[in-house]
C-alpha cells in the first residue's frame, strides 16, 4: 500500500485495491458487500452534521455474521492444529494465532446491534469518524450507500469535534447520525456530510488472505511445471546416453593398434625407397650433429599427413618400443 500511515480508506480505493489481486471473486461490489455483511470489512462513516446522544438502546444478534465468523475461525483453528501435527519443527503458528485472535475480535464486536430507544439533550453539529453496522450498508443501482437515520444502529465514535453535550460518558450509549436529506440537516445547509470508509487493517487481513490462496495453486503450477522440466531433460539425457554408447560402439577397437600398422606400412616405403636415406632425418636443431635423429623420423612422417599417425600417436608408439626394448 502506498501510504502505510493512512487507517482508512474510501470505496474506491477497496475497489482499486481488491481488483489488483486479478481475483474474480472480488471484482465486484457484491463481493465488498459480502464482506460487509460478515463483518469482515467493517464500514465507517467520515460524518459532518447533527447527532442525537443515545441514552437507551435495545439490542439485536446479528446471528448470520456471527455464524460466518465462527466457521472462520474453526477453519482457522483448524489449519493450526493441523501445521502443529504435520511439522511441528518448521511451522510457524504465529501466523494462525494473529489470524485467530483477529477474528475473535470481529466476532466479539458482532455480536448484537443496538436500536435506540430514547435520547437526551440537543441535537449538536460534529465532524467526525464513526463506527456502522452492516445494516447501514446498501446496495442499490447507484451502487453502495449509507443509509442513516433513527431506524438504524446506533453508531459509535471513533474521533470527532463536539461542543459539550451536558451529559456524562458513562450515560452515552451511542449516537444517531442523520443523512443529509433530512430534516435535522436542513439547517446546517452541507453539500456533503458522509463518506463510508473502511479500516486498514481489516484491508490488510482480507488482502493477505486472498494473496495466500492463489499463493498454494501457484506454487502447485510451478512444482508441476518444474518436474515436467526435469522429466523432460532427464529423457534428454538418456537419449544422448544412447547416442554416445551407439558412436563408441560404431568406433574401431584398437586405435593404437590401426596407427601401428600405418606406422608399419611408413617406414616400409621409407627403407625400399631409393631416394630416401637415413640422412634425411635429420633434426633441424641449432644443436644438432647432421645425424639422423628420432625427432626428425617423426617430423618426416608427420609432413607426410598419414591418417591416424599425428605426432602423439608416433612418439607413444616408439615409447612404447623403446620401452619393451629394454625389457
Amino acid at each position: 500500500m502506498s501510504d502505510d500511515t493512512k487507517p482508512f480508506f474510501t470505496i474506491e480505493e477497496v475497489r482499486k485495491y481488491l481488483a489488483a489481486t486479478n481475483d474474480r471473486a472480488f471484482s465486484n461490489d457484491e463481493a465488498i458487500m459480502r464482506l460487509i455483511n460478515t463483518n469482515q470489512l467493517t464500514p465507517y462513516v467520515k460524518y459532518k452534521g447533527l447527532v442525537s446522544f443515545v441514552t437507551q438502546s435495545i439490542s439485536m444478534n446479528r446471528e448470520s455474521t456471527i455464524n460466518s465468523l465462527t466457521n472462520t475461525i474453526k477453519k482457522e483453528m483448524t489449519k493450526l492444529e493441523v501445521g502443529e501435527l504435520t511439522e511441528p519443527h518448521y511451522y510457524d503458528s504465529a501466523l494462525n494465532v494473529d489470524s485467530i485472535i483477529y477474528l475473535v475480535k470481529k466476532l466479539l464486536s458482532s455480536f448484537e446491534d443496538k436500536f435506540a430507544t430514547k435520547t437526551a439533550g440537543a441535537k449538536l453539529f460534529t465532524e467526525g469518524v464513526f463506527k456502522l453496522s452492516p445494516l447501514n450498508i446498501v446496495q442499490s443501482a447507484l451502487g453502495i450507500e449509507v443509509i442513516l437515520g433513527d431506524q438504524r444502529p446506533v453508531s459509535q465514535a471513533i474521533w470527532f469535534d463536539l461542543n459539550d453535550s451536558g451529559l456524562n460518558d458513562d450515560e452515552i450509549e451511542g449516537y444517531i447520525l442523520y443523512a443529509i436529506e433530512s430534516d435535522e440537516n436542513q439547517s446546517v445547509n452541507l453539500e456533503k456530510n458522509c463518506e463510508l470508509l473502511f479500516a486498514k487493517h481489516d484491508l490488510l487481513y482480507i488482502l493477505s488472505i486472498i494473496k495466500n490462496s492463489h499463493f498454494i495453486p501457484k506454487l502447485e503450477s510451478e512444482l508441476s511445471s518444474a518436474s515436467r522440466t526435469i522429466s523432460q531433460q532427464h529423457k534428454e539425457i538418456e537419449t544422448l546416453k544412447k547416442e554416445l554408447r551407439k558412436s563408441q560402439s560404431q568406433q574401431p577397437e584398437n586405435d593404437v593398434k590401426d596407427s601401428v600398422y600405418s606406422l608399419i606400412l611408413v617406414l616400409k616405403d621409407l627403407l625400399l625407397n631409393p631416394d630416401i636415406n637415413a640422412y634425411h632425418f635429420k633434426s633441424d636443431s641449432l644443436k644438432s650433429t647432421g645425424e639422423p635423429t628420432q625427432s626428425g623420423l617423426i617430423q618426416h612422417i608427420i609432413n607426410e599427413k598419414i591418417p591416424k599417425l599425428g605426432k602423439r600417436n608416433i612418439e607413444d608408439i616408439f615409447a612404447n618400443a623403446n620401452k619393451n626394448d629394454k625389457q
